[in-house]
């Protein structure tokens, strides 16, 4: 079985959006994946998010991404989105997203299951991260560092209940992002 990783990108303050939701200077690393001049880091974090078995993020992801998105294959596993609505699965961006109402928990067993051997990637808005970090079902955090100070947002990690001990695994530096890993040790809390 793969690993459960929770896949984000945050700025050096800590947000995982910019104000008013804005995610642009935060994913403009994204656009140096591509070409003969693609930044190697930026190229290595997205090719683990493809190799993935599957994805999870939440509804707020869900919506903001239809948009940008369009009719375009942006995945290339299935999706599972935790919802508070119950829906039927829908075939869209070359994937089956299968929205799921139960929680966390479910939406990983039904995540693994369909991601066999290869990871689970968590991603989106730091509400669901923070489900899934509470729950103790992350088992590495892959955080894309963007070197920009933002001053505003929605911070990833700001309703956190309790410490958790991480340790290092690696990480990369390319030209606009820094590739960091960290395994989730335990709940520090006791």
């Amino acid at each position: 079985m793969g690993s459960t990783v929770l896949y984000v990108t945050v700025s050096v303050d800590g947000f995982a959006t910019g104000p008013g939701d804005d995610l642009s200077r935060l994913h403009r690393w994204l656009d140096d994946a591509d070409g003969a001049d693609a930044d190697p880091s930026a190229v290595e974090l997205i090719d683990r998010f493809r190799r993935a078995g599957a994805i999870i993020f939440g509804r707020r992801t869900w919506n903001a991404g239809q948009e940008p998105w369009g009719d375009d294959d942006v995945f290339s596993s299935p999706v599972f989105v935790l919802t508070h609505e119950r829906r039927s699965p829908e075939a869209k961006n070359g994937t089956i997203f299968t929205f799921v109402s139960e929680g966390p928990a479910t939406a990983l067993a039904q995540a693994r299951r369909a991601a066999g051997d290869r990871d689970v990637v968590i991603m989106g808005s730091p509400d669901v991260a923070q489900q899934f970090l509470r729950d103790g079902l992350v088992d590495e955090i892959l955080l894309h560092v963007v070197p920009v100070l933002l001053g505003g947002g929605i911070r990833l990690f700001a309703e956190l209940e309790a410490p958790q001990e991480l340790a290092l695994r690696s990480w990369r530096r390319g030209r606009d992002v820094t590739g960091v890993a960290f395994a989730v040790l335990a709940d520090a809390s006791g």
